[in-house]
């Protein structure tokens, strides 16, 4: 069974929780402590104040039903996470909140453990425009174009040139003010196609410093002011090395072309993708090398990444397209309107009729 929780922010699914909770690993009184219902989730949220503009988050939680939440993102802020234990252990991401409307189903899972930082304005627009002045020119021309996108949203219009400016406005803008459009009603096709794409290159592993790091903030031997400034330190640090690492390619430039242009092909042909081995030729290289390229790269198989991508995409079209589910099912590859359901569902956890009728609930 799916319950469905509709909420005025992700704050208002938890419960007050106490800082004297023995499952923490360490705490304080300034500390804000959220545990989950218990028919829902076991675990809980620890938010640790560290300054105006930085949280500290460390969430321990495991899922026992099935629950859609539909709540506005967090706002105004960006998230460097870490992932320590469950699915997409060992790896970091981070991701900029902006408090469109955000539906996701949670399943019933294995533990998860994860740290996470949260910046706020002023350190939020240093460490955007630090990453984005670092990135590759197509990440950047992406990352400005989603910019933009927002920033003609939430402006009702209107364009602007310099990407500061707009990253100053946007985040600078009231995080209260309602919005009824998820994040795939916000986004163009190609733009949305194209973040996703992207967004499996910002998912970096977690290098043995990085680790080091994680295990200080996690055994902090100290407590209030010291405490907080100590976990401060650990924190900048982290998330400096984790840019490092984004700014690291996996694969010598000539490789990274191949893999580019694969996973461009793949994208644009997820209907109708060429096999492997023709995939590789198209490209220059062998079987082999493209497999082990899309691992290092994407994290998967290079139809993996397919499999992914179809499924992106099909929540983009459910999210938009009158289409029925048969249609878009045909359109992303899928040959049964049963297969894509059974996908789908494995992927995101919930049926894409329920999905599809769920986000335009608001819109409509």
């Amino acid at each position: 069974m799916l319950v469905t929780s509709k909420i005025s922010t992700f704050r208002d699914w938890y419960l007050p929780g106490s800082p004297n909770d023995s499952r923490l690993l360490h705490s304080d009184v300034s500390d804000r402590i959220f545990v989950y219902p218990s028919h829902l989730c076991r675990g809980y949220e620890q938010n640790i104040f560290l300054e105006d503009d930085i949280d500290l988050v460390l969430i321990d939680q495991t899922i026992t039903q099935a629950v859609m939440v539909d709540a506005p993102d967090y706002g105004n802020s960006i998230e460097f996470e870490f992932q320590l234990a469950g699915l997409g252990a060992g790896y970091g991401a981070f991701m900029p909140h902006l408090c469109h409307r955000h539906l996701s189903c949670l399943r019933p899972a294995k533990r998860t453990f994860k740290v996470e930082v949260f910046f706020k304005q002023p350190a939020l627009r240093t460490q955007l425009q630090n990453l984005v002045n670092n990135f590759s020119p197509c990440q950047k021309a992406v990352v400005e174009r989603f910019l933009q996108a927002m920033y003609h949203y939430y402006n009702g219009g209107g364009r602007d040139s310099d990407p500061a400016r707009i990253i100053n406005r946007l985040f600078a803008r009231n995080a209260n003010l309602p919005t009824y459009l998820t994040f795939e009603q916000v986004i163009p096709k190609n733009l949305y196609s194209d973040i996703w794409a992207i967004s499996h290159e910002f998912c970096g592993k977690i290098k043995p410093p990085m680790e080091r790091l994680l295990g200080q903030i996690l055994s902090c031997p100290y407590s209030g002011t010291t405490r907080r400034i100590y976990l401060k330190q650990k924190a900048l640090q982290l998330v400096a090395l984790y840019s490092e690492t984004l700014l690291q390619p996996p694969l010598s430039s000539p490789e990274l072309d191949c893999i580019y242009q694969a996973e461009a092909i793949l994208r644009a042909n997820v209907a109708h993708p060429p096999p492997l081995e023709a995939l590789a030729r198209q490209v220059g290289t062998n079987r082999r090398k493209l497999n082990e390229g899309f691992h290092q790269v994407y994290g998967t198989t290079p139809f993996g990444y397919l499999r992914d991508c179809r499924l992106f995409q099909a929540r983009w079209l459910l999210s938009n397209s009158e289409q029925s589910v048969e249609e878009i099912a045909a359109t992303v590859g899928y040959t049964s309107r049963s297969r894509f359901a059974s996908a789908f569902r494995q992927h995101l956890g919930i049926n894409p009729k329920a999905f599809q009728m769920q986000t335009w609930q608001h819109a409509s």
